[in-house]
């Protein structure tokens, strides 16, 4: 098996990590796993390297906690914490505590450490930027390996002041702490920008990506190209409530993709050429991630004992809300336990409304590409800003029907209006995007409380108090902010933790 040259670069400035697929015809007398900057930076191939190990740092396992293998892991946290997943049985403890609103507000828990995760990764872009500049050859080709950089750290920066900072006010001043707005590598601690001051730095960082990325033909959908920028652009422009910006380039992101077909929205969301999908790692097979991996824990097929023991589920409110003619209802099944549907394994238990929406790749293999951003949530990012915005409400539904009329053939165009159009596009929301990291982030977003429907016992689609503990959470408040974790407020004396 051939050793692949992917240049992950180290926090500390001027190293680079190098992982590598296992094989047994090497046998190192010397440490392979770093190199030096000068050595990766003296060559336009160098650079390909290294941010090609970027890409791969988008899923590997960032410490010994299963919770944190890869940035879908970090996703997988996030949904936990919102309100349409449910925790069936608490058998099998893995994000169990996320669910319920425990570790994000403790500072030594292994959530909050995805402070260190995304940080590693803007120092790892970072090196990159400020050196690429540099080296011999193409610009064309420099400007490529630039722009997906400036794209990885403005999108980091981007969860990081989700998390970590009090919400961003559409209109209002955002002078709160937000986090420190990584541009240099640097050994000295560094105070909290603003929030108002980080999001003005990532749309920097993301106009300048699209700029760099124009007309850069990627490889594969592991690789950021001008529309994936765009789509992040999106993204913050929702959350910041610019409703022109985030319309204009979720439509700008959404160019050149299709939807997919119903057959293809049955193979479990695992394949990063799927046409919906505008970035997703592709995961090869020496590059499994075992039971870290996102599908060890939301599939129905793979064979963990987090699967067999506590398959998660869709809220029955929610599910009554999805039309029987779309095709997104074969994804949960209200009678799993009558049925025997879906597939789990012999030894598996059932709970009714479990979901079979992502498949891993077969009962003993976890793998699956996982989508970062898909189309459909271009289309919901644009129809709910047109919403939003005076005199666009017909061009909102407009958009909203190309969706959901994919979905649903039997769709009719929306007569709704005001709050209810709205309301409409938002419950789109959380059907489309169910158990892909969204949730949470928008009750933060919108100000909403989290609102958990309740039953006495487990399968009744809903969640079960005694498991979930947190069921109703006015919004705002000190709650919705995740801690800085313990060791970095402490070796940093310039940053603040956030409040009890």
């Amino acid at each position: 098996m051939k050793k692949i040259k992917l240049f992950i670069l180290a926090l500390a400035a001027g190293v680079l990590f190098i992982p590598q697929s296992c094989s047994k015809e090497y046998l190192e007398t010397t440490p392979t796993d770093q190199l030096s900057a000068s050595l990766v930076f003296n060559s336009l191939t160098g650079a390909w390297g290294a941010i090609n190990g970027v890409h791969r740092t988008m899923y590997i396992q960032y410490n010994s906690s299963q919770s944190n293998g890869g940035f879908a892991g970090m996703y997988l946290n996030v949904e936990m914490m919102g309100t349409d997943v449910v925790f069936n049985t608490t058998a099998n403890g893995w994000f169990r505590s996320a669910y319920q609103w425990v570790d994000h507000r403790n500072d030594r828990s292994t959530l909050v450490l995805w402070w260190n995760n995304l940080y590693r990764l803007v120092s790892n872009v970072n090196q990159i930027i400020n050196q690429i500049d540099a080296i011999a050859g193409p610009e064309a080709e420099k400007s490529a390996i630039k722009g997906q950089a400036l794209t990885y750290r403005a999108w980091a920066h981007f969860m990081l002041v989700q998390f970590y900072a009090d919400r961003y006010v559409p209109g209002g001043a955002n002078a709160q702490p937000g986090v420190p707005y990584m541009e240099e590598i640097s050994f000295d601690g560094q105070a909290r920008n603003t929030v108002a001051e980080v999001y003005t730095k990532i749309n920097a960082d993301l106009t300048a990506a699209i700029t760099s990325l124009e007309g850069y033909s990627r490889a594969n959908k592991s690789h950021i190209n001008k529309s994936v920028a765009q789509a992040i652009q999106a993204q913050v422009a929702l959350v910041q409530g610019n409703w022109n910006q985030a319309a204009t380039s979720a439509n700008a992101a959404r160019q050149g993709y299709s939807f997919m077909s119903a057959a293809q929205h049955l193979e479990g969301y695992n394949k990063q050429n799927n046409p919906e999908n505008i970035w997703a790692s592709y995961v090869q097979e020496d590059q499994t991630m075992y039971f870290y991996s996102f599908y060890a824990y939301m599939s129905n097929n793979f064979n963990s004992t987090a699967i067999r023991q506590s398959p998660k589920s869709i809220t029955k409110v929610l599910y009554d809300q999805i039309s029987a003619t779309d095709v997104r209802k074969g994804f949960w099944y209200p009678n799993a336990v009558a049925d025997k549907q879906p597939f789990v394994q012999s030894n598996g238990v059932r709970f009714n409304y479990m979901s079979s929406k992502f498949q891993a790749t077969s009962t003993s293999d976890s793998r699956g590409d996982f989508p970062w951003i898909r189309v459909a949530e271009m289309y919901l990012v644009e129809a709910e800003a047109l919403a939003r915005q005076a005199g666009k409400e017909e061009q909102a539904k407009d958009v909203l029907f190309l969706l959901a009329k994919n979905r649903d053939p039997q769709y009719v165009r929306s007569a709704n209006t005001g709050q209810a159009l709205i309301d409409e596009i938002l419950t789109q929301r959380r059907i489309e995007l169910w158990g892909e990291g969204r949730n949470w982030t928008d009750l933060k977003r919108l100000n909403l409380p989290l609102v958990r429907p309740t039953a006495a016992n487990a399968g009744q689609g809903a969640h079960v108090e005694s498991f979930a503990i947190k069921v109703d959470v006015p919004a705002g408040g000190t709650i919705w902010t995740w801690k800085i974790p313990k060791g970095e407020v402490d070796t940093n004396p310039n940053l603040e933790q956030n409040p009890e």
